[in-house]
This record gives C-alpha cells, sequence and structure tokens, in this order.
C-alpha cells in the first residue's frame, strides 16, 4: 500500500512527508489521489475539503484507508467519520513523533483516533450490542486477563481499569496487548464486536445506528 498526501497548502504536505521519513507523495491535486486503481492509504487535510469532496471521498469505494486530519478535532466529529469509513482522525498538526505510528496502525488494519473519540464510540458500541458473550476457551486468558477482560468490555479506560484494579496503567496496556492478541482482533471496536458476534465491517454498515 503507497501513501498520498493532499492538503491545499503544500506546507502541511511537506510537514507530514518530513514526519514520515517515507516514500510519501504528495499530490497538487486531490484528482491525481483518486486515479490509481492501486491500495493507497490517503493522508487528507480534511478541514481544507469543500462539503463536495468530504462527501466524495467518504462515498467512493476506497482500494485502502483514508486518514482525516482535522484543524479543531471533536469526539462529535471523530465518532461520525470512523462510522461512515474513515480509519484514521487526528490533529492536523499532529505530532511529528506520532505521524508514523498512525500511519503504521492504519496500514495493520486497526482505527486510530484520540482517547475520547474512541471511548465514545466504545460506549456507543456497548449501548447498542447484546450482553457480551463469555470468551472463547480457544484463548486461553489469564485470571488477571479475564479481569481486564470484563473491565474493557464495561468501557473503561486503561487509567479506570488500573486504578480499578489497583495495578499500573503499563501492566493494563500489557494484559490488552496479549488479549488481543489472544483473540485475533486489531483493537477495543473489534473486541467488543467479536465478543457480541459481529465485525467492524457490520458497524460501519450500520452507519448512524451505532
Amino acid at each position: 500500500m503507497h501513501i498520498e498526501l493532499y492538503a491545499p497548502h503544500p506546507d502541511l504536505m511537506q510537514r507530514w512527508q518530513q514526519a514520515l521519513h517515507s516514500d510519501a507523495h504528495c499530490c497538487t491535486r486531490l484528482e491525481d489521489a483518486l486515479r490509481g486503481g492501486e491500495p493507497t492509504l490517503l493522508l487528507v487535510h480534511w478541514s481544507g475539503l469543500d462539503a463536495h469532496w468530504q462527501r466524495t471521498l467518504l462515498a467512493r469505494p476506497w482500494p485502502g484507508a483514508l486518514v482525516a486530519l482535522v484543524d479543531r478535532p471533536s469526539p462529535e466529529e471523530g465518532e461520525w467519520l470512523l462510522r461512515h469509513g474513515v480509519s484514521g482522525y487526528a490533529n492536523t498538526y499532529i505530532q511529528p513523533e506520532l505521524l508514523p505510528e498512525l500511519v503504521a496502525s492504519v496500514m495493520r488494519g486497526d482505527v486510530w483516533a484520540g482517547p475520547e473519540v474512541m471511548q465514545g464510540l466504545l460506549k456507543r458500541l456497548l449501548d447498542r450490542q447484546e450482553p457480551v458473550l463469555r470468551p472463547a476457551d480457544d484463548w486461553h486468558l489469564s485470571g488477571r486477563e479475564q479481569e481486564v477482560l470484563a473491565l474493557l468490555a464495561q468501557g473503561l479506560s486503561n487509567k479506570l481499569i488500573a486504578r480499578q484494579l489497583e495495578i499500573t496503567e503499563r501492566t493494563v496496556k500489557a494484559h490488552v496487548s496479549a488479549i488481543l492478541e489472544k483473540s485475533g482482533v486489531h483493537d477495543r471496536i473489534e473486541l467488543i464486536l467479536k465478543l457480541s458476534g459481529q465485525t467492524l465491517s457490520d458497524s460501519r454498515n450500520a452507519g448512524a445506528k451505532i
């Protein structure tokens, strides 16, 4: 998957390209990024697009992933964009050291957004799901991992889980990583959906129902 960058202001694209230290291509016109048939990660200055182009990008069957960078991120906008197919949502001026992490995460198939956006989306998923199912025996979770999973299924953040279990956030993060690996999912959203017998594509197809 190759990386295309688009912003109305060239200085923004240069900033992103320098942060990525990669062969990411800067497009002078958004149309150029849409012509290729190869899987593409398009990182776009969402706040710089007019309503027509925003609708076009969301409606287009995308052979890859779309990352929206916005000047003033909000949980409401972030949740809405993630529900409608965007794979990443962050500040236009995201810290340079974080941008490669964002891109790598999205290219793995994960969803990237700020903690407030992710917690809000998790809460909406939990509100519309049936009671969470007991994890399959073949996950082979330890006793502590089962405790962490039970709190994850309630939508708690790492900080709250650490406080409730009286362990460090670093330890919680390690347990969460182990749970994701053993359950065969990429992130918390997929985990919640798997527990309820659904997939990420199901939730996106549900659109505003989430």
